[in-house]
């Protein structure tokens, strides 16, 4: 049966959409435009929460080691091996074994001139979230062919094809399957002509003839995605019986130094895989004569600034090691360590360069022959020592936004998360399981930096936990990730005498954190909505009964899967306060997207409403469009307008992403862009900075010709003061005519406009404020303010009465 409500709503939508693609077209033939609008202040129609101002943190793209965490050192630990596919792989006793849980693991073999054969194979998982790859007619890193098996969230097996300047993808039949832990599997894979057959534990899995250019020749190999695997008898034999390739493979020393370092002299380098300080690896140098060691640039340093370096070492080095800043041919600073002992090691101490350098290098050398293991390197400037830990700059560009509440640690960082790891001394810390968008985190920033950075800008912390899905986390005990949520509770909020509450005290903080937001995972729409519904009300009972006072968020919706709010609502709306929802839009959807969206948050509150919980409240914890140039501005400010048409039911908003390194390969939205020497802020930062300055809690009523103004009207607590934010999303100018009726005279009014006046515009590190607000002209007469928006322009109109 049809829901007459929701036709309604999406009647109205649609009539909204057209009437706005109308405006928007006329205005572009246009040179201007007329608006007439009226503002009530003593009518307040509704109470917008700050909270709408909030951000989101997320581990992504070097946002926080290597950039918000004030740690020089990119890869301290060396867990991150060079480039993607490499992973870290040992031989012995008979198995070859792949122990890195980095996605697009790849090992190749044999002859790239093999053209039909038969490759068998034995394999087990021994932890992650997926299964294996099985590698076969390789002819070059692009152009290949692999079986998946226990792929896309360990849930089928499928064929995938690489061709040359494409990324791979399926073809041919899949089929549903999952790979279990510590079982070996028996693989064959038979390849003749255009002709592909796959068994595993003797059942064929796969009868696939590649039609469309197949390849026909090329080597064998073996690989993972997120999983950990070990790997025994390897064999591949012509289709005539003849052996071609028995036993394990060679290991080429193919990742020699691990990523962002570089060799330095002559010499062996390796990650070792066994006895580190921390975590799982090491560096290993190895030198036979001269300076031989590794390197890694580039360095910001001043030469005011003093710096506290500290590194671990063990091994066998007469003649010690150098520790060295250059850049080119200068020396900046340089200093003689003693000989390592066989026993790990700290070397700590300060040094202050004698010039200035935005790309200096950092090297850590023998002095002669001998051997070291290196672990845990660290640059930390005075300037961050001061802010806590925080790189400076970067700090005040997130102060400056005064977010009143953060989100973190993910985003889908936060899924295979594990909090323990990232408390206590850094050097005792351990790696993050996974890495994600280029970023395998070595947990410098943990709970304490988070929630203690958040107490120095005022904002309240809100912490996604990991309820152990097995998408992200493989085949897991949930009742063991309860627990540990459980733990993270008491860490933030138990009393000192409390198991956790004293390991927070011992790392500096005995007072309680006092934590009120929680969330239960993130994006779990690939669990279902009723076995996440069945997780929710599992995890929101145990977790008020730890502490009472909380206050919880459940996942809703990415884009406009309405269908899945209602589930979630239907289902746990009793044990949650808040529904977290995502959306991203399309950049060519800066003037229409927000409209689209506010309709759907007002079908999601219609079903809030009648649900057994009509106090819940909408929390948008991820928004955005994906670009960085002007069209981004002019959605924050459609967007956040919406938002605040949208109060009292949707509360907080979190858009995404917030920092990101210049070096990113993708997601090019963030809020705050930066390298090692300095940053810039998007579109998105300049309007949602200037929209937060003027937050106001009162929403006015507003009346008028709004098509082709996307506007909201609010009044200061006191009633001193009325805020008109508007965004013209068209090509025409818009003549604003705003008339305030009520107790409320206009005394004074202040306009502040962003208008680059194009769409392409953006900042960079070069021209930080090429788009920045400006101030516009307001003229009031009698009861009337008169302002213009420029074509493509968002702005702020301030009235004192």
């Amino acid at each position: 049966m049809k829901n007459p409500k929701k036709q309604s709503s999406l009647k109205v939508c649609l009539a909204q959409f057209i009437s706005l693609t109308l405006a928007f077209s006329c205005l572009a033939a246009n040179e201007s435009r007329s608006i007439e609008l009226t503002a009530n202040p003593d009518n307040v129609t509704a109470q917008i929460d700050e909270k709408i101002y909030g951000h989101f943190l997320e581990h992504i793209y070097h946002s926080v080691n290597g950039g918000l965490w004030g740690e020089l050192v990119w890869n301290r630990s060396f867990e991150e091996v060079s480039g993607e596919g490499v992973g870290i792989w040992s031989v012995s006793d008979g198995l070859i074994q792949q122990e890195s849980l980095e996605s697009n693991v790849r090992l190749w073999f044999g002859n790239p001139e093999w053209k039909d054969y038969i490759f068998t194979l034995q394999a087990k998982k021994t932890g992650g979230s997926e299964g294996f790859l099985v590698l076969f007619r390789g002819i070059n890193d692009e152009e290949f062919y692999w079986y998946n098996l226990g792929g896309w969230g360990n849930q089928r097996h499928a064929l995938e094809k690489g061709n040359k300047g494409e990324r791979w993808g399926t073809v041919g039949p899949s089929s549903n399957g999952q790979i279990a832990e510590n079982h070996w599997y028996d693989i064959k894979v038979r390849c003749e002509g255009n002709h592909i057959q796959v068994w595993l534990d003797g059942e064929r899995v796969l009868n696939y003839r590649d039609t469309d250019n197949p390849h026909l020749r090329g080597r064998v190999g073996i690989g993972t995605w997120s999983t950990k695997a070990v790997f025994r008898d390897i064999k591949v034999t012509s289709l005539n019986g003849d052996l071609l390739l028995s036993g394990l493979p060679e290991i080429k020393e193919q990742f020699q130094v691990a990523r962002h370092w570089e060799p330095v002299g002559e010499g062996e380098f390796s990650i070792a895989g066994t006895d580190s300080l921390n975590s799982r690896v090491s560096q290993y140098v190895r030198s036979k004569t001269g300076r031989t060691g590794i390197r890694q640039k580039p360095f910001k340093m001043r030469k005011n600034d003093s710096y506290a370096a500290s590194l671990w070492l063990r091994g066998d080095a007469p003649d010690g090691l150098v520790f060295s800043i250059t850049e080119s041919n200068r020396v900046l600073f340089e200093t003689e360590l003693p000989a390592p002992s066989p026993e790990w090691r700290e070397y700590a101490f300060n040094f202050s360069p004698s010039l200035s350098a935005d790309k200096a290098a950092l090297s850590i050398e023998l002095g002669g022959e001998g051997s070291v293991y290196i672990d845990q390197v660290s640059i930390m400037p005075e300037s961050s020592e001061q802010t806590g830990g925080y790189r400076s700059d970067l700090l005040g560009a997130v102060a400056d936004l005064q977010p009143p509440v953060i989100r973190w640690p993910g985003g889908c960082f936060a899924s295979p998360y594990r909090w323990k790891d990232g408390i206590g001394p850094q050097h005792e810390r351990f790696v993050t399981p996974r890495k994600l968008w280029d970023d395998l985190d070595v947990n410098s920033f943990g709970t304490d930096e988070f929630i203690r950075m958040c107490h120095k800008m005022g904002a309240e912390p809100i912490i996604v936990v990991n309820i152990g899905t097995e998408n992200w986390n493989g085949e897991v005990d949930q009742d063991v990730f309860l627990q540990d949520v459980l733990d993270w509770i008491e860490y933030c909020n138990g009393p000192v005498d409390s198991e956790w509450g004293s390991k927070r005290a011992a790392n500096g903080h005995p007072e309680p954190y006092n934590v009120k937001y929680w969330e239960i995972d993130n994006e779990t729409w690939h669990m279902g909505a009723e076995a996440y519904v069945e997780a929710v009300r599992k995890f929101a009972s145990a977790m008020r009964e730890k502490d009472p006072g909380i206050v919880l968020f459940a996942c809703g919706s990415g884009g406009f899967n309405l269908e899945w709010n209602r589930r979630i609502i239907e289902g746990c709306a009793d044990l949650i306060d808040y529904l977290s929802i995502h959306h991203y839009e399309n950049p060519d959807r800066f003037a229409e997207g927000p409209y689209n969206y506010e309709e759907f948050i007002k079908q999601t509150a219609e079903i809030i409403e009648g649900s057994s919980n009509p106090e819940l409240k909408i929390y948008c914890s991820e928004w955005n469009v994906q670009s960085t140039d002007w069209r981004t501005g002019l959605y924050a400010g459609g967007v956040l307008n919406a938002f605040e048409r949208c109060a009292p039911v949707f509360e907080i908003g979190g858009p995404a992403l917030f920092l990101r390194h210049v070096s990113a390969g993708a997601w090019d939205n963030a809020f705050i862009n930066f390298d090692n020497r300095s940053w810039f802020p998007a579109p998105n930062y300049v309007v949602m900075k200037l929209w937060r300055e003027y937050y106001a809690p009162n929403r006015i009523e507003l009346e008028g010709n709004t098509d082709a103004l996307n506007t909201v009207a609010t009044a200061s607590g006191n009633g001193e003061r009325i805020i008109v934010k508007c965004v013209n999303p068209s090509e025409g100018q818009l003549d604003v005519e705003l008339t305030v009726e009520g107790n409320f005279v206009p005394n004074s009014a202040n306009l502040e406009l962003v208008a680059p006046g194009e769409l392409e515009a953006r900042n960079t590190l070069s021209r930080p404020n090429r788009i920045s607000p400006e101030p516009g002209i307001a003229s009031i007469q009698g009861r009337t303010i008169r302002f213009e928006l420029p074509p493509l322009s968002a702005g702020v109109l301030s009235v004192k009465r």
